[in-house]
């Protein structure tokens, strides 16, 4: 996230951990009069089985958000994030500032070499 430590040290953003819901429960359904009850089955038996909630930890940032006519805060904004795609991205961070500087030293030969002609 562009420029996050600034932002964390003005205390516009921070992060948190939260639990989403992935499937909401389902109660039981049991036969009754009047349905269509297959052979085997009799009114009262569970046609649907009772599935509990499913939830997971995720992590997330929080942004302040503010209006830019008034000033007024607003709701924040809140972006769900994983640790492996920030780690995927300092790793990227970390080529292309090597291949910089591989390009950098390059030019300082080349800029030495002229010099000393």
């Amino acid at each position: 996230m562009k420029n996050y430590k600034a932002l964390k040290s003005a205390s516009k953003v921070s992060v948190k951990k939260a639990t989403v819901t992935v499937k909401e429960a389902v109660d039981a359904v049991k036969y009754k009069d009047g349905d269509s009850i297959p052979a085997g089955k009799k009114v009262g038996d569970v046609r649907i089985v009772a599935q509990p909630k499913e939830t997971r930890e995720v992590l997330q940032i929080v942004s302040k958000a503010y209006n830019p006519n008034t000033g007024e805060a607003k709701d924040d904004r809140v972006k769900t994030i994983d640790i492996a795609s920030v780690t995927t991205d300092i790793n990227t961070l970390k080529d292309e500032i090597a291949y910089l500087q591989s390009q950098q030293a390059d030019l300082e030969q080349l800029e030495k070499d002229l010099k000393a002609l």
